[in-house]
This record gives structure tokens, C-alpha cells and sequence, in this order.
């Protein structure tokens, strides 16, 4: 699977959590739902930026490309913006799902400029073999990333494993 293909489908499967998000009425679905986006839109835009977004860049030395790679990079960060104010909005309130749905078009937005122009130009630069070496690196990121995010269970709960100290002391 090459780079254009690893994407697209990582877009669609956020696409559909999204749409479930807005279909669902149960508020506990609601929230698992929204915490499975969160990760896979964090692990994806991290990953994304490290290899895609640097292989076109080095790829091109093109400043055209350099502008549209950074307003690339500055969706991701409205993104990220976007999931903290989710994060920090209390699900049951009318302000929440509102929010969410300026979130899912900026989403929509940025996957649009991304599998088209974007797309477009890393196709002109990057061989085929080196599309299907970058689906693999980022999804090899991608993996190395969520291990760096998996907490060992008991560890929230148990403030002296926080502190790096032993139990009992």
C-alpha cells in the first residue's frame, strides 16, 4: 500500500467514527467515540507531519509546496485546538455538539486540500517506491507513537508510581 492509499484510509475510518459521533445519542458512546477519534487523529497528524509532510518537502525544495505543507501544518494544529476544547467541554452540553460539528468540517476541510492538491504535488516528487516505503514508516510511527501513549494499567491510579517511589514510602 503506498502513502496516498495508507491515507485515504486512515481519513475514511476518522470519517466514519465522525459520523457515528453525530448519529449516536447515547452520551457514553458519545465519549468513547470521541476519545478513539482523538488518539487516531493525534497519532495520524504526528506521524503525517514526520514522514509524509517532510519526505515532500525535501522532495521538492519547492516554496509552493513549502506554503501549502505548512498551511497543512496549521490545520493540524486548529485540529488540536479543536480536541482540547472538545476535551474540555462537558459532553452533555448543546455547546459540545456544536462544537463537534465545526470540528468534523474543518476535518473535512483539511482531508480535501490534502488528498487533492497535496496529493497532487507529492505525486509529481515522490517515486512509487518511496510512497509505499513513507505508508509503511508512518505507519511504523504511528505504532511506536500509541506504545508511547499506552499508560501501564494501575499507573494513574497510584500517585507514589507517578513519583517514580515504591509503595510505602
Amino acid at each position: 500500500m503506498d502513502i496516498y492509499n495508507y491515507l485515504k484510509k486512515d481519513h475514511q475510518k476518522v470519517a466514519d467514527l465522525m459520523q457515528q459521533v453525530i448519529d449516536t445519542k447515547d452520551l457514553g458512546d458519545r465519549q468513547a467515540l470521541f476519545e478513539t477519534i482523538k488518539q487516531e487523529l493525534t497519532l495520524h497528524a504526528d506521524s503525517e507531519e514526520k514522514t509524509f509532510y517532510d519526505a515532500i518537502e525535501k522532495a521538492t525544495r519547492s516554496h509552493a509546496v513549502e506554503e501549502k505543507i505548512e498551511h497543512a501544518n496549521h490545520e493540524h494544529d486548529e485540529i488540536r485546538d479543536y480536541l482540547h476544547k472538545l476535551s474540555t467541554t462537558p459532553i452533555e452540553e448543546e455547546l459540545w455538539i456544536e462544537t463537534f460539528g465545526e470540528f468534523k468540517h474543518s476535518v473535512a476541510h483539511h482531508v480535501e486540500e490534502e488528498e487533492g492538491e497535496i496529493f497532487e504535488k507529492a505525486k509529481k516528487y515522490l517515486s512509487s517506491h518511496e510512497a509505499t516505503k513513507l505508508a509503511k514508516e508512518m505507519d511504523a510511527l504511528k505504532q511506536e507513537l500509541k506504545e508511547q501513549l499506552e499508560v501501564p494499567a494501575g499507573v494513574l491510579g497510584d500517585a507514589s508510581a507517578i513519583g517514580g517511589l515504591p509503595k510505602g514510602r
